[in-house]
């Protein structure tokens, strides 16, 4: 090897050794945005309280013993990730608009009390009344009502001296038949309750993603620092051969001293890995939380072995893990919904374009025969209310809006599909691609390590010198570097695929 290639190989070490970054997780336009809603059934209560705490320190407890394994960080994820929790939440909110919303449906009260205080006439009124709306578009009510003093005929408030009891209906025939704004405030309120599941299901994915790369990431940083360890191992073990063939006079002084750089550029590279190693465990501790919900630092003694690969899928399945996607994914199902309050806006909006057309009927019975003659004991009333604006601007401007996003939201869907399709096909590639590296990078690391022996040898026998070595050791450290980032490849694009298929979007059954 040249001077040249020391050259590179030096700057080339460093930024594999200090190369691994992290996969922070950015919210998408289907996560929850960390919204701090109030209280929950659904979740622990410390979650609940989470928008009223202070930032929690990270955990004092000690720490299991044994490697952390991937399950426990994903339990972790969902049941005590403070974003996740949040997201569980919006049930509760869409429960609440639901509420609100069958709230137009409530009976009402309403009371009248009323003097004739100037004119000709001369009269006290009072009047109650119960309303209740219906869920077919109709309203009924029934109440009491009395008056004494002089009334003209054409008064409704007249009554005989002790009162009557009135009961009546509103019947829609044309307008608000088949829907109003009462009911399709509840549909909508509805279809939200549904819309939160497939948006803790888009949270959940995510959040199962980025908590399976950071954990592998901060696997990788371990595998790195080892690297970097076993550098510095391999110079500081020979120093003192170094020393004793100085003293014989079978080598120079300067490779001592060439020796004793190398051992300080060695050291640098072990404080890089661990800087790695601490800030991948400090990003890992977002997702491993103890039971008092206090963010976990896994110490580098918990670090794993050699995670076990499965191998990719194969071509044959494409089209079924495509169909499986299609199923799983949440995306479709939300944009469905989305379809189905939009479309009770068109419906809605076409029927403000109708004429306002209702049957009114009220029965009333007098308590009592004086002091007017011609209010009959029973009375019954049969007539009809007609409204229609003479042009509905705002009837059609609202068909218009619903027919135009109605048109949008089917786009949508459709490129939704396109994109999930793709996502399968995307993550198969990189697994592959993936897979096929490692089976190079561990030839690649075997081929390196076997020259670092031949090296050694043939310096034992006076063939080779320090410089040599140290080019076969930085080589070594090197594929070993490049393994570990084509295992951490691998590692990444698994939690990409079961991501893309959608397979955490529901947990798992207790």
């Amino acid at each position: 090897m040249t001077r040249a290639d020391r050259t590179l190989s030096l700057p080339g070490l460093l930024l594999l050794l200090g190369g691994c970054a992290l996969d922070r997780y950015e919210p998408g336009p289907l996560d929850p945005g960390f919204r701090p809603p109030v209280g929950s059934g659904l979740v622990p209560p410390a979650a609940a309280e989470a928008a009223d705490t202070q930032p929690v320190e990270p955990s004092q407890r000690p720490q299991p013993h044994g490697p952390l394994a991937l399950d426990e960080v994903l339990a972790a994820v969902t049941e005590r990730y403070p974003p996740y929790l949040s997201t569980l939440l919006e049930r509760d909110l869409a429960s609440g608009r639901l509420l609100q919303a069958m709230g137009s449906f409530d009976t009402r009260v309403s009371a009248r009390l009323g003097s004739q205080a100037l004119g000709f006439y001369e009269a006290n009124t009072f009047g109650a009344l119960l309303q209740q709306p219906l869920t077919t578009g109709d309203t009924i009510y029934g109440g009491y009502r009395v008056s004494d003093g002089f009334l003209p005929a054409y008064d409704k408030a007249r009554t005989q001296d002790n009162g009557e009891l009135v009961f009546g209906g509103r019947v829609p025939l044309f307008r608000d038949r088949a829907i109003d704004q009462r009911r399709a405030s509840v549909r909508q309120a509805e279809i939200d309750v549904g819309l939160a599941d497939p948006l803790i299901a888009r949270a959940r994915i995510d959040f199962v993603r980025a908590a399976a790369r950071t954990y592998y990431a901060w696997v990788a940083a371990g595998r790195r620092l080892g690297v970097a360890r076993e550098l510095l191992q391999l110079a500081t073990d020979r120093v003192g051969d170094l020393e004793r063939a100085v003293d014989r006079q079978f080598l120079a002084p300067i490779e001592v001293t060439d020796n004793e750089r190398l051992i300080a550029q060695r050291q640098v590279f072990v404080v890089r890995a661990e800087r790695l190693l601490q800030q991948t465990a400090l990003e890992l501790s977002l997702f491993l939380r103890d039971v008092d919900d206090a963010p976990v630092v896994p110490s580098p003694q918990r670090l794993p072995g050699d995670l076990a690969l499965a191998a990719p899928p194969t071509p044959a399945s494409l089209q079924e893990d495509t169909e499986a996607a299609i199923r799983q994914r949440p995306e479709l199902r939300r944009l469905q919904l989305r379809i189905d309050r939009v479309e009770t806006d068109r419906q809605l909006a076409q029927n403000q374009t109708m004429p306002n057309l209702d049957l009114v009927v009220e029965a009333s019975r007098s308590l009592s025969g004086r002091p007017y003659t011609d209010i009959e004991q029973d009375e019954l009333f049969l007539g009809f209310e007609l409204s229609l604006p003479l042009r509905q601007r705002d009837a059609y401007g609202r068909l218009e809006q619903a027919n135009a996003a109605l048109r949008q939201l089917r786009l949508e869907e459709q490129f939704a599909r396109d994109r999930i399709v793709n996502d399968i096909a995307d993550t198969r590639s990189a697994l592959q691609a993936a897979w096929d590296q490692i089976e190079a990078t561990q030839r690649n690391t075997a081929l390196a390590r076997d020259l670092v022996a031949a090296e050694r040898r043939a310096f034992e026998l006076g063939r080779s010198d320090l410089f040599r070595i140290q080019l076969r050791e930085l080589a070594l450290a090197e594929a070993q570097v490049l393994e570990i980032d084509a295992r951490l490849d691998y590692l990444r694009a698994a939690a990409d695929y079961r991501a893309a298929l959608g397979v955490d979007g529901v947990p798992p059954p207790r």
